[in-house]
């Protein structure tokens, strides 16, 4: 297993590698930071792209028309040079790249993108394997649309012949997020720093240079980096070598990769320091983070540490790398990337300060370092065969970083967190017509990146979970094993997983779960007693007027339910089987049950509906004693109620009514699945005469619970979660004496320095900007500029979001759109917080508007980005004006990987006017009953 670390020593390749050396040796004669391309040598036989007969796509048919690569050539082996130059703001280098031919072909077709290619050398071994001789390229023709050049050979390379292709490139290191860009830092005396750094997931691999970038073309890599003497370099395998040239430049070369995607590529050349340890199986582990941070990232090491120990453990394989570095990046558009031993990270999932920093940032932390980890294996050591199946990479992940995280800290409560975080707010979205199947079908670049979502991530976690559930965790876990260990360094499909898992159960897996992932949405499952039993019957649970395209299924799904039914004698629960082309009946005694309670244990992706006596009963049950149901059990009935409320399923009344328990609920999920309902409503009321009683009973819920908790930094995680969310959410909805209690702290804070409560900083921070005079505002935005903590940026930069002058929130996204002061990535949470004051929500879609050419330019290559300030900027309008306006604006520009939620926020804004047509009057009803006036004593 040793030998695959080392570095190539085919001798097969020996004369690419040393004409490579030269161009090498010569870029190191000259000036470190002057460009070189004008030096690169001439190859024999070749001729420079622009003196070739290159064929434009726009002016000539480009050979190739399909998104995927044709299979007639797999890559075996590449040797990559990178140069970045960052005066000019440019890199140069070369590929070489030994690549088989499986069938007999005239061309060579790879992908690059924003490049320009300056030489090309090919050499094709003989038949025999003793001789190779060079290969004349008769044209190149260049795709933009599919992001491929085709090199055109004036002869047939035969089948099972191995060529080696050597191009030279160049290429602009811009301040960008994704492919190879640039970066910086300021040191604490004020001197900036530059660095470079990648981000090529999903298909941005192909911007730093030519290859073959799709995930099932799989290839090792020998990496070397040219770099100024006082700066380090980075890649996914350790050091091998390091050779200094002309006294300041440095040749670092690493070595060999085990057998990889492209997209799992990764180097950063900076000045970083590093803390490190070693697991108990003896893989190095390092955090890289800039000097004057690095005290932040002890933390992280031995959070690394230990998943890593418990990982290896719990899949059965030893991490098969010699080393993990993580680092520290002071721009990246996405948490972090899984690039196989070299895994990156914006700076606030990463680096901590224990004294400053809170429990949900310590949280964080963990969850995305466990989560980059579980890719490791996920993803990395078994990779997808196609981004159709990317939940099998994100979604396994996602299911396993909480399992992870338990072992760091049991008290993050295992999977109670992930019903709301990755369950319950995943089925908010997966319920409307533009929503997408699990395993997704691609036809264009684009739409790659926008299958990197909460369907991918929460829908295919939480589709593990209730299988891992069926299955039971033990035969599920054997499972899970064996397909480690049968496909690793290889790809896999979903089938395959399918197949493996079948192995283990009685249960023909893939006729189970094809119904989840081949079709978008899930069922809603009514329960009615009937004769002498209760018939259990599903159809699919839709939000809005937009219909759901045809599915393979009819929205039918087998669905694994699981339903509790309280007697007189006790509560019993039991597992039974809903098939997709008939209904469900079971046994009861009507006289004995006194309610029914489906999808018990919330392991289900589906909601539960029943007639109105049954709700009631849940109803009075959650008044007299609502411990008899779970915290995970309440949370999902009030999701379900407020839901198919939604969907006028039951009534407004209803969902209000089971509200009204929550005076004696004590446990955070509840609380926060039952304020988010809540804040639904006053979202679509704000301008309405009933929001003030809505206002008034919702603080007249939490005055309770907040007068328990008080301001004190006591209990478990999950109480000091509650705390801070019922902080927050009084201030939201003008819980008077929070209101006061904050701005008291506040000014502690800021004319005496005192030191607040780590866990409540955020809410005091809040309450100082949105209650407060500019003064309060202003300061906090100068406090943020010196902050030298990235989770206390993060923290002020959001209270200052809550600002109640408009001025403050027009100087964040000017500074957001320079990119200085506050960074591009930053933009992410600006625009989510913004839209959420009333006083921010026109100001972040008129910024949209205006800089959406600029946002392209920012945002076009990474993930999750476009979508989320699409959705921010967009989805609580309400109004046919607004309606219109941004359906105006879309048809007028580029949406880019932000196709489908354009879709999304249309139907929202159009569901958003017709919940006001069709609920208004009957919440304003329910408002005037004095039953339901609650004094919130404040």
């Amino acid at each position: 297993m040793e030998a695959v670390y080392e570095p190539s020593r085919q001798q097969k390749i020996k004369h690419v590698v040393t004409t490579t050396v030269v161009v090498i040796l010569i870029v190191m004669s000259i000036a470190v930071f002057e460009r070189y391309d004008s030096e690169l040598p001439q190859l024999q036989n070749v001729r420079r792209a622009s003196e070739a007969n290159y064929l434009d796509t726009n002016g000539k048919t480009f050979p190739w028309q399909q998104l995927r690569l044709p299979r007639y050539i797999t890559p075996m082996e590449y040797h990559i040079r990178i140069y970045p130059d960052f005066r000019a703001k440019t890199f140069n280098g070369s590929v070489t790249i030994q690549m088989l031919t499986e069938q007999q072909t005239k061309l060579i077709t790879l992908h690059g993108k924003k490049m320009k290619i300056t030489n090309v050398d090919v050499n094709i071994e003989s038949k025999d394997g003793s001789i190779w001789r060079k290969g004349q390229v008769r044209a190149m023709y260049e795709s933009q649309k599919l992001e491929m050049h085709i090199l055109e050979m004036t002869e047939i390379l035969l089948e099972r012949t191995k060529v080696n292709v050597t191009l030279a490139f160049e290429g602009k290191l811009m301040k960008k997020l994704s492919g190879f860009y640039l970066s910086n830092y300021t040191k604490p005396e004020g001197e900036v720093k530059y660095l470079a750094a990648t981000l090529f997931e999903p298909t941005s691999a192909r911007e730093a240079f030519p290859c073959f970038d799709e995930p099932d073309m799989k290839a090792k890599f020998t990496i070397s980096i040219a770099r100024s003497k006082d700066q380090i370099s980075l890649s996914n395998m350790p050091l091998l070598t390091s050779t200094t040239y002309n006294r300041d430049i440095i040749l670092d070369t690493f070595q060999q990769t085990v057998k990889m995607s492209t997209y799992l590529v990764a180097f950063v050349v900076c000045d970083f320091q590093s803390v490190n340890r070693t697991t108990s199986q003896g893989t190095k582990v390092r955090v890289y983070a800039p000097p004057h941070q690095i005290s932040q990232a002890n933390f992280a090491l031995d959070t690394a540490v230990k998943v890593l120990d418990f990982y290896n453990k719990l899949f059965g394989i030893k991490y098969p790398l010699p080393k993990q570095d993580l680092v520290a990046l002071p721009d990246f558009a996405a948490g972090a990337m899984e690039n196989w031993g070299l895994i990156t990270f914006q700076l606030t999932a990463i680096l901590l300060d224990p004294d400053v920093s809170s429990a949900r940032d310590r949280q964080y932390v963990v969850i995305v370092i466990a989560h980059e980890l579980a890719h490791q294996w996920f993803g990395n050591l078994v990779s997808l065969k196609w981004w159709n199946d990317v939940w099998l990479n994100e979604g396994f992940a996602t299911f396993v970083e909480y399992l992870g995280a338990n072992e760091i800290d049991p008290s993050f409560s295992k999977m109670d967190l992930f019903v709301q975080s990755e369950m319950i707010n995943t089925m908010a979205i997966d319920c409307e017509g533009n929503s997408h199947p699990v395993t997704a079908t691609v036809s264009d670049p684009s739409q790659i990146n926008g299958l990197f979502d909460a369907i991918s991530y929460g829908k295919g976690a939480s589709l593990i979970r209730m299988l891992s559930n069926f299955m039971g965790e033990e035969k599920f876990w054997d499972g899970i094993k064996k397909y480690l260990n049968t496909y690793k360094f290889g790809n896999a499909r979903t089938e395959d997983l399918w197949d493996i898992l079948t192995e283990f159960t009685q249960t023909n897996v893939s006729s189970m779960m094809d119904t989840w992932t081949k079709q978008m949405g899930y069922p809603v499952i009514t329960m009615k007693r009937k004769d002498e039993g209760v018939q259990v019957t599903q159809e699919h649970f839709l939000l809005g007027r937009q219909k759901a395209p045809l599915s393979p299924y009819n929205y039918k799904w087998n669905i694994p339910f699981r339903y509790a039914v309280a007697k007189t004698s006790g509560i019993s629960d039991q597992l039974i089987n809903i098939h997709m082309d008939s209904g469900t009946k079971f046994q009861a005694d009507h006289d004995q049950v006194k309610w029914m309670k489906g999808n018990y244990g919330m392991y289900g992706y589906y909601r539960v509906n029943y007639e109105e006596s049954n709700w009631r009963a849940l109803i009075k049950q959650l008044t007299d004693n609502h411990t008899v149901f779970s915290s995970t059990d309440r949370a999902g009935l009030i999701d379900d109620v407020c839901f198919l409320a939604r969907a006028h399923k039951v009534s407004q009344t209803m969902a209000l009514n089971m509200t009204k328990y929550l005076r004696n609920e004590g446990d955070y999920l509840p609380w926060s699945v039952a304020l988010d309902c809540l804040t639904f409503i006053g979202e679509r009321l704000r301008n309405k005469a009933v929001y003030d009683k809505l206002q008034k009973y919702t603080v007249g819920l939490m005055h309770p619970i907040i007068a328990k908790l008080s301001w004190e930094d006591t209990g478990s995680l999950l109480d000091k979660f509650l705390r801070s969310l019922m902080i927050d959410k009084a201030l939201e909805f003008g819980h008077q004496t929070t209101i006061k209690n904050g701005k008291t702290m506040f000014h502690s804070w800021m004319k005496d320095g005192k030191k607040l409560n780590v866990n409540l900083k955020g809410e005091i921070y809040r309450a100082g900007a949105q209650y407060g005079d500019i003064s309060e505002s202003n300061f906090i935005y100068k406090e943020y500029i010196k902050a030298p903590i990235p989770s206390e940026k993060h923290t002020l930069l959001v209270a200052l979001c809550y600002t109640s002058h408009e001025s403050i929130l027009q100087r964040l996204l000017k500074e957001t759109a320079k990119g200085d002061v506050i960074r591009h990535q930053d933009l992410r949470i600006i625009m989510a917080e913004i839209s959420k004051n009333p006083k921010g929500q026109l100001l972040a879609w008129i910024f949209l508007k205006d800089n959406w050419n600029n946002i392209l330019e920012w945002f076009s290559g990474s993930l999750f980005v476009l979508p989320d300030l699409i959705q921010s900027a967009t989805s609580s309008f309400s109004s046919v004006k607004r309606l219109a306006e941004v359906k105006a604006f879309f048809n007028s520009v580029d949406a880019s990987a932000g196709k489908r939620q354009v879709l999304t926020s249309l139907n929202q804004i159009q569901m958003n006017i017709d919940w006001l047509e069709n609920n208004e009057d009957e919440v304003t009803s329910w408002f005037k009953d004095p039953g339901n006036i609650l004094l919130d004593n404040s």
